[in-house]
């Protein structure tokens, strides 16, 4: 989270390939077990795990190339701001926009795997430590009015074993804008939808992982 602006050793954004395409390369891996376990036991689920990060500008094209390290610096300002919140920014759109797609395409096959997405809110874990070391944030204070890190598993939890879930869905914390509280569905976004958004990712996301994927 909120990482320099480095590139990985097949050249991507740190944050991206970390958090999106080495995610995409797994699912399509995975896949064909997946659709084998949800045809002998009704379905199976594939969970994204998003963030309130996730809003702001729309998707683009540029993160998910080979531009590591050439995605705008390291700059970081409060409230997460500043060209490393950006770039985590895009990863966390990625995750849910790569569920609503990945969701599209299930159901026009008629798969009984399951695409859904989670968000933890604000939880204290060691994210926000990792990224107070690395120059991301110059204080954690807002630590102090998050919730425990079980209760920030409570949504990905939910996705994975709620009877109620179904494909498409996204859950959260309900409370203080979503960053705490007991677990819901929340309305899915345009721009975590936008057609030409799911087009750009899935295609990009291919290329980079050298597949293809339904």
């Amino acid at each position: 989270m909120a990482w320099e602006d480095i590139a990985t050793g097949d050249g991507y954004d740190v944050q991206m390939q970390t958090n999106h395409l080495s995610h995409f390369l797994l699912c399509q891996a995975l896949f064909p077990l997946l659709e084998t376990a949800a045809k002998s036991r009704t379905e199976a689920r594939i969970v994204f795990h998003s963030s309130l990060a996730r809003h702001g500008k729309p998707l683009a094209s540029k993160y998910f190339g080979k531009n590591g390290g050439d995605l705008g610096g390291n700059s970081a300002s409060m409230f997460c701001g500043g060209a490393r919140w950006e770039r985590y920014h895009q990863t966390k759109l990625a995750n849910i926009t790569c569920a609503q797609a990945l969701h599209q395409r299930l159901a026009a096959s008629t798969s009984a795997v399951k695409a859904v997405c989670a968000a933890p809110g604000l939880a204290t874990t060691h994210l926000q430590t990792s990224t107070s070391k690395n120059g991301g944030m110059s204080e954690t204070w807002i630590m102090k009015y998050a919730q425990s890190a079980p209760d920030g598993a409570m949504p990905i939890m939910h996705c994975c074993f709620g009877t109620d879930v179904q494909s498409g869905e996204m859950y959260e914390p309900t409370l203080s804008g979503h960053s705490k509280g007991p677990v819901g569905k929340v309305t899915i976004k345009p721009g975590e939808k936008d057609p030409a958004s799911m087009k750009m990712l899935w295609e990009q996301s291919e290329a980079a992982c050298g597949v293809k994927f339904l």
